[in-house]
């Protein structure tokens, strides 16, 4: 079986960390330009009014050509407590936010110089807390668009294709009695809402 080629994610959607928890092998595309208004330096959680995206800003701004693995985050701004508060608000309602309060904030409070050290640390995080072992590994250079030797699966985790199995998908969010059921939202949505089960609704196919 042909090892899965994905792109990096700032704590990726359910079904970008459910590619990854389920395949043998995994290699994160590093070399790739980095590509704007999508979710390497973004993800999407849950409010109440709906998706809301937290975005990492970046030095140089969004509109950059440069490989991945040199693209830099700009801290001008205090970002990671904006997004903490920002978690905070969305999910001190859910049951296992607290839990995972600590470790999060931890994560984001150390200064990682390029983006996709952030995004590391992020899938090292959740491997910790989802008790699940990633196969895990990073280009090594640059390589062709379409590489024979990997099953390219980059940029398909948040397609709407990958919503569609909404009534298999649905697990109680904060807001369900607000809001209609929000279809693959980070994974931090589903890792407050369902604690340990989370682990069990990534390795379920039939979802």
């Amino acid at each position: 079986m042909l090892p899965l080629r994905i792109e990096s994610q700032y704590f990726g959607s359910v079904q970008y960390i459910k590619q990854i928890a389920s395949a043998n092998c995994v290699v994160i595309d590093i070399h790739e330009p980095f590509k704007k208004m999508s979710y390497r330096n973004r993800t999407s959680i849950v409010s109440a009014q709906g998706p809301l995206l937290l975005t990492v800003p970046l030095q140089n701004g969004r509109d950059q050509k440069r490989p991945i693995h040199e693209v830099k985050i700009s801290y001008t701004e205090n970002w990671p407590s904006k997004h903490l508060k920002a978690l905070s608000s969305c999910y001190k309602r859910s049951p296992f936010f607290e839990y995972y309060e600590d470790g999060l904030s931890q994560l984001l409070h150390k200064e990682y110089p390029y983006l996709l050290d952030l995004n590391m640390h992020t899938v090292e995080w959740l491997s910790k807390v989802l008790k699940t072992e990633f196969n895990i590994s990073k280009t090594t250079e640059a390589t062709s668009y379409l590489d024979p030797n990997f099953k390219d699966v980059r940029d398909t985790s948040n397609t709407s294709n990958q919503s569609q199995n909404i009534a298999n998908q649905v697990y109680p969010q904060v807001f369900s009695d607000k809001i209609e059921f929000i279809p693959n939202a980070s994974i931090l949505d589903l890792l407050f809402c369902m604690g340990p089960s989370a682990n069990i609704y990534l390795k379920d196919k039939h979802l």
